[in-house]
């Protein structure tokens, strides 16, 4: 007898009949929350040391997805957060899905429903990209799902990495279906290695963002300025961005469209003398300057509101920008003074709070 395929039928059959009547101790959503997780414990798939399968028709009330999660403990054990396998059920139990998929809800929370809608889906999309084993498989068709209108059912949409689908008057034997979820279960494998158990936050934060934001060589950065196209300037506070890590510590973004405007706000002229002379830029056809940013980068997480703003941002010729980063501290102080005397009310604007005594410690 086909005992997971038929388990399987029988919700979808039954749900939305069962969902009419009272939730509290039904016998289907015991069959969802303890039946159908236990058998596939006791067809050798899930390893209880290792991972935690829970079923769910809802709390309190019937869920309109019902679900059936499977989570790597050294992640996750809840589907509000992490990534993880599982069961999805569409609304009108027409079908349902194994998802490799990612927790919605701390998207919502922690971006608010609109840009959280957008950051999820890029980083679906970039944990695709990422899969080796994925490629040329029949779980990488399927890069999208349907599950209805409700909030829940859109949000398991957005956080679909990849997956298959089974159509009630399609579903597989169950050779089929335990073959289809220890192929899954090794693209979450392959998933955990290649993050290396890294944070969920770290794992969004670093993928939500353009790469181009963490370049540190900074030749290439200079040129991705002197090639960046021309923004205009918001005068506000804006929220900081997160930092990426490496071996050496915190890496926070840096925008090439912001110092572009900030150097041509100073009409390409050094900030500390406009009398320095430096030479024509081949590629802007001007003369050449750089960006500095006044309070230095590296200090960001001292501050709420972003650095990496105009406002924060000064055009220096080449032997002024060296002589603040690598001169005597005497010769970096009187750059300091001039250029906080004049920026101080400007970055006020900006969110951004400091002394004079000190910014110029972090200078020392």
């Amino acid at each position: 007898m086909e005992i997971i395929k038929e388990n399987f039928k029988k919700i979808l059959n039954e749900y939305l009949i069962e969902k009419q009547k009272t939730f509290g101790r039904n016998k289907l959503a015991i069959f969802i929350r303890e039946t159908l997780p236990n058998r596939l414990v006791e067809k050798g798939l899930i390893d209880l040391n290792k991972y935690k399968i829970i079923g769910s028709s809802g709390q309190g009330v019937w869920a309109a997805v019902p679900w059936i999660g499977i989570f790597d403990k050294d992640i996750t054990i809840s589907a509000q957060s992490g990534y993880y396998l599982v069961y999805l059920f569409d609304e009108n139990m027409n079908k349902f899905y194994l998802s490799l998929n990612q927790g919605w809800t701390y998207y919502k929370t922690e971006f608010g429903k609109k840009i959280g809608s957008k950051n999820i889906k890029i980083v679906s999309e970039k944990l695709r990209k990422k899969l080796v084993t994925l490629s040329d498989t029949k779980y990488s068709e399927v890069k999208s799902i349907d599950l209805g209108k409700g909030e829940l059912a859109q949000g398991y949409e957005l956080g679909h990495i990849c997956g298959v689908e089974y159509s009630l008057d399609k579903i597989p034997n169950d050779k089929d279906l335990i073959n289809d979820l220890r192929d899954m279960m090794m693209i979450y494998l392959e998933l955990k290695k290649s993050l290396k158990n890294s944070n969920f936050s770290d794992v969004i934060n670093n993928l939500i963002l353009d790469d181009n934001l963490f370049i540190e060589n900074e030749d290439e950065m200079i040129s991705e300025i002197e090639n960046a196209e021309l923004v205009q300037e918001k005068k506000e506070p804006t929220p900081k961005l997160p930092p990426r890590r490496s071996s050496e510590g915190l890496i926070w973004p840096r925008d090439a469209k912001v110092s572009k405007l900030a150097i041509d706000k100073a009409n390409y002229l050094c900030e500390n003398d406009s009398n320095h002379i430096s030479f024509t830029s081949d590629i802007t056809k001007k003369l050449y300057m750089e960006a500095h940013h006044l309070i230095p980068i590296n200090f960001q997480e001292e501050f709420d509101n972003s650095l990496d703003v105009s406002g924060n941002i000064v055009s220096l010729c080449p032997n002024c920008h060296r002589k603040i980063h690598h001169g005597v501290f005497e010769d970096k102080k009187a750059i300091i003074q001039k250029l906080y005397n004049e920026r101080k009310e400007v970055l006020q604007e900006f969110g951004l709070h400091i002394s004079l005594e000190n910014l110029l410690r972090k200078y020392l």
